[in-house]
């Protein structure tokens, strides 16, 4: 018999996760959550009785799994909460799901609880696209060194591929996390941006851009990014740089610095990669000042 879990926090990550371990086996004792309602169709999507929702956060019932899928700035003090509200916490593991925080952010005092933090690098925008995504997807595990088994076992049952990350080095995984999901929306909307500036009507912009991107990504994924890349940068075309920097200068500034400081970057990679030599990125580069 599998050990049983309590959710806390029946948002997307939350949702997603619970219903792939139960799916794997891990009965699921409370789905605890700040609004009932919510949290009762939080119970229907991951397959459990609506009875188990509360919003009582420390009605965790006799799991000895509790996954605190909280904003990062709550998992301390929920984690405090429940240290001082439960009448123990000894034999219990409390898992976060944040990218930033290490485990440890749960340990209170004196208790004998273990902790970890799973992390699946995957953006959780639909909680039924996740349990999708999460099939094979890389997830960072860090924690108690004893629990650690119990964290990659956790993961398989996610469907995920577990991958150790040093405690230390969490803020640093963190922001490569974000930069290659976050800031990546970010660069789209510029490029819709762009292109509805010449004349495109919004809602074609994306449709037109998404093969770019995708291809891009499978040039990455097969190539690397040194060999992956494209582009005027790489090719050394001062020209088209000195155009696109030109057609810039007639829209808001924060589209022409987001452009000079990834050209910057861009240049640095192209050398890099031993297309462009160094004098070409040289000039490439004084553009960009």
């Amino acid at each position: 018999m599998k050990p049983k879990i309590a959710l806390i926090g029946p948002g997307k990550v939350g949702s997603a996760t619970a219903r792939k371990l139960l799916l794997a086996g891990y009965p699921i004792s409370a789905v605890i959550g700040r609004d009932l309602d919510r949290t009762a169709d939080s119970c229907r999507f991951i397959g459990c009785p609506g009875k188990l929702a509360s919003t009582e956060p420390t009605a965790t019932g006799d799991a000895t799994i509790i996954l605190l899928a909280v904003p990062d700035d709550s998992i301390s003090s929920l984690a405090k909460k429940l240290s001082e509200q439960l009448d123990s916490l000894a034999g219990k593991t409390l898992v976060h799901f944040s990218g930033l925080h290490t485990a440890s952010i749960m340990r209170m005092g004196n208790q004998q609880v273990a902790t970890l933090s799973i992390h699946p690098l995957l953006p959780f925008a639909d909680r039924q696209m996740a349990c999708e995504h999460l099939i094979d997807c890389p997830c960072a595990l860090e924690g108690d060194e004893q629990s650690l088994p119990l964290g990659i076992e956790l993961i398989e049952a996610l469907g995920g591929r577990p991958f150790r990350m040093a405690s230390e080095k969490k803020a640093l995984y963190h922001a490569s996390a974000c930069i290659a999901s976050n800031f990546l929306v970010t660069l789209q909307a510029t490029a819709t941006d762009l292109l509805v500036e010449c004349g495109i009507e919004p809602d074609q912009a994306i449709p037109l851009l998404l093969p770019l991107v995708q291809a891009t990504l499978d040039n990455v994924s097969k190539l690397g990014p040194e060999a992956g890349l494209t582009g005027p940068i790489v090719r050394g075309d001062e020209e088209t740089v000195a155009l696109h920097l030109a057609a810039l200068k007639n829209l808001p500034t924060s589209n022409i610095n987001l452009y000079k400081l990834l050209g910057k970057q861009t240049a640095t990679l192209a050398e890099k990669s031993s297309r462009l030599s160094s004098e070409q990125a040289s000039n490439i580069q004084k553009k960009f000042e």
